[in-house]
């Protein structure tokens, strides 16, 4: 339910091919060692739809203005 391969995977930094999958989880910010890249707009717009998916609701496609 919902999943979404990440087609630009390297672009966002990661090392191996890649899936978008839901499961929402709360991360204490301290836990956060590094940030390994960003999503592009297309992925992001990818976890958008699996979000809405999860959700059931519309919440739209990400802009270039919301980098």
């Amino acid at each position: 339910m919902g999943e979404a391969f990440l087609h630009d995977w390297r672009t966002a930094g990661l090392i191996k091919p890649s899936v978008l999958k839901p499961l929402i989880a709360t991360i204490e910010q301290t836990r956060i060692i590094k940030t390994m890249g960003q999503l592009s707009i297309n992925d992001k717009n990818s976890l958008a739809i699996v979000i809405q998916t999860i959700f059931g609701q519309h919440i739209g496609q990400v802009s270039r203005t919301e980098l």
